[in-house]
């Protein structure tokens, strides 16, 4: 999400900056095309706002903060909304800022949330071969 960042037109970073943007778990199961959640998920997982440009804490690089569970920008009307984030979502998931896994026996893969999108694929068999996940939260910064 970084080089998709610094790969944007001047005129986006600006219009872009101070940009805030709500994130809905339930946003993200539409487009997965699941069931709407229930009372209680919705209970344990509220909308949060974040920055649209987030500034990593460690490197001070700043990259964009959306994704899936990306509803709608604060303040914005849903139409420019309904524009402007698939539009930056399209820009950060062109193939030149992709990097695709090839699984091989024994491979540990980490990444770091605070930049970058994260997708699984169903490029091997999966019928076949055990994926074990194991995930580990740090608390750290508040996005800025």
């Amino acid at each position: 999400m970084a080089m998709a960042y610094a790969a944007l037109p001047e005129t986006t970073k600006q219009r872009i900056t101070g940009m805030r943007v709500v994130h809905r778990w339930a946003a993200s199961r539409g487009w997965a095309g699941a069931p709407p959640p229930s009372e209680i998920e919705m209970t344990e997982r509220p909308p949060v706002d974040h920055p649209l440009v987030r500034t990593h804490p460690e490197t001070g690089t700043k990259t964009l903060y959306i994704g899936n569970h990306a509803s709608h920008i604060l303040g914005m009307s849903e139409d420019e909304g309904d524009a402007l984030l698939p539009e930056l979502l399209d820009h950060a998931t062109r193939p030149s800022f992709i990097y695709t896994h090839h699984w091989r026996d024994g491979d540990l893969v980490m990444w770091d949330n605070r930049c970058l999108l994260h997708r699984a694929l169903a490029n091997y068999e999966m019928a076949a071969h055990l994926r074990v996940l194991h995930r580990t939260v740090v608390t750290g910064t508040a996005p800025f």
